[in-house]
């Protein structure tokens, strides 16, 4: 049996779905740069890995960093290699959705972050980007609920170190013309803190989020994340960001 069966065997037996999207994008990120093609995560599973947060039904986005997402490429590996059900642009592994698309606009692309797998490393779409892109669906062209509450959940995540935001590019991006959401960026960010605050996470003290140093304390500061983002889902329903 090849690391490729033994990799397919390893997403079977992993019940968490989002954690199997991930573990899969691991696998298929590595195929795929071995033919000098290196893919980005985009979506809902690049949101969930910043926010702490888990899907019901999880689909694994991918779109091209660098190099060709040739046809033949695409076949070779999915339907050759990983045996996967689908054409082209759209297949089914494990269970797990996945689809194809084209290169994304990206900004910072030097913001994007490895994030480390099992099978392979996964690159995602700069957290300072969806950041940017929930706040504006969040207040137009009318108030929506459900992006108030992931730009929060993102924001919690950053002012309680969950990982590193570069709050400039953030600030830029909320400025840029297609956005023009910093006075919003700036009232979401108070309500965040607060929320951090009430369950005593370490708050953000000089506007840029360090990693802490200790595995422990990263943990920490999932949970406390975790924990404020509860309270910000009811926050943001009973009186809005």
């Amino acid at each position: 049996m090849g690391r490729i069966d033994d990799a397919l065997l390893t997403l079977d037996g992993i019940d968490d779905t989002t954690e199997r999207a991930m573990q899969l994008a691991g696998l298929i990120s590595t195929l795929f740069k071995l033919k000098g093609v290196v893919l980005i995560v985009t979506g809902q599973l690049a949101f969930d890995s910043y926010a702490n947060a888990a899907s019901d039904k999880p689909e694994l986005e991918l779109a091209t960093f660098s190099g060709q997402l040739a046809p033949r490429i695409v076949l070779e590996i999915m339907r050759g290699q990983v045996r996967a059900k689908g054409s082209l642009h759209h297949w089914v592994v494990a269970g797990i959705p996945v689809r194809f698309l084209g290169e994304v606009n990206i900004v910072y692309r030097e913001l994007c972050r490895d994030f480390v797998t099992d099978l392979g490393v996964v690159k995602l779409m700069p957290a300072e980007e969806i950041t940017a892109e929930r706040i504006v669906a969040a207040v137009y062209p009318e108030p929506n609920t459900e992006s108030q509450t992931q730009a929060r959940l993102l924001l919690i995540n950053a002012l309680s170190e969950a990982f590193q935001m570069d709050w400039a590019a953030l600030q830029t991006l909320c400025h840029r013309a297609e956005y023009r959401v910093g006075e919003e960026l700036a009232q979401m960010r108070l309500a965040a803190k607060k929320d951090v605050d009430a369950i005593g996470a370490s708050p953000d003290q000089t506007g840029r989020a360090v990693p802490p140093p200790q595995e422990e304390a990263s943990e920490k500061a999932r949970k406390a994340s975790a924990a404020a983002a509860a309270k910000a889902l009811d926050d943001i329903v009973t009186r809005g960001f």
